[in-house]
C-alpha cells in the first residue's frame, strides 16, 4: 500500500510539471463494483496515466516479458499488475481474474496487447469480451490521445505533450438469449474498438 500511495504522489508530480491533461467522462466511472477498464496503448505512459486519473485501485495485465528483474516484478505486483504470458488465456488467467473481479475490483487491459505508440487503436484481441461474458461485468471504453507524444519508440525521458483522456459509457452485455458465438465475439471486439476509435 505504501508504495501505490508514494507511486501516486510521484506521478501527480511528474505529470503536473510535464503534461497538459483533459479528460472527459470521468462520470462514466462508477464508484463500486465491478468493471473490465479497455483502454487503447500510445506508450508506456498510459499505465501510470490511469493509475492517477481512476480514483479507485485497480489490477491490470501485464506482458509477464516486459518485467524481467525481480524489481521490475516487485514493483509491478505491488502496483496490482498481473504478469501473464503473451496470448494466454489459460486456468490461471482466469481464476486469477474472477478472484479480482469478485471482489468488486476494475481490472484494465490494453488489447492490443504491446505499445502502439499511435493514438489510433490497432487490432484488438478478444480476451476482454470473453471476461466480461465469462463473468457478467461492464466494459469501460478508454481512449488516450497524446501520450505517444510525451514518450516516443526508442525515448528514455517523457517530454511535454498534450493528453487526452476520455472514458466512454458502460458496455454491458445481454445474454439472455444464451452465449455468444466466436463470430459473436469478434464482432464485439470490433465495436469496442470502434468505440474507441470515434472517442
Amino acid at each position: 500500500m505504501m508504495v501505490y500511495r508514494l507511486s501516486i504522489l510521484i506521478f501527480k508530480i511528474f505529470f503536473f510539471f510535464l503534461l497538459d491533461i483533459t479528460v472527459k467522462g470521468m462520470e462514466n466511472v462508477p464508484d463500486k463494483g465491478p468493471a473490465i477498464l479497455v483502454a487503447n496503448h500510445p506508450s508506456l505512459l498510459d499505465g501510470p496515466l490511469l493509475v492517477l486519473l481512476v480514483k479507485r485501485r485497480f489490477n491490470a495485465y501485464a506482458k509477464q516479458s516486459a518485467f524481467n528483474s525481480r524489481i521490475k516484478l516487485w514493483y509491478l505486483k505491488a502496483m496490482g499488475g498481473i504478469p501473464v504470458g503473451l496470448g494466454k488465456f489459460d486456468r490461471l488467467f482466469v481464476t486469477e481474474t474472477k478472484r479480482r473481479l469478485d471482489n468488486g475490483n476494475f481490472l484494465l487491459i490494453f488489447p492490443e496487447g504491446k505499445v502502439s505508440y499511435s493514438s489510433e487503436p490497432g487490432e484488438f484481441k478478444n480476451s476482454f469480451v470473453k471476461l466480461a461474458i465469462q463473468f457478467n461485468v461492464p466494459i469501460i471504453p478508454i481512449k488516450i490521445k497524446g501520450s505517444e507524444k510525451s514518450l516516443a519508440k526508442g525515448q528514455r525521458f517523457p517530454k511535454p505533450a498534450k493528453i487526452d483522456v476520455i472514458f466512454g459509457k458502460l458496455l454491458k452485455y445481454d445474454l439472455s438469449n444464451g452465449k455468444l458465438n466466436k463470430d459473436e465475439v469478434q464482432q464485439e471486439v470490433e465495436k469496442v474498438q470502434n468505440i474507441i476509435k470515434k472517442m
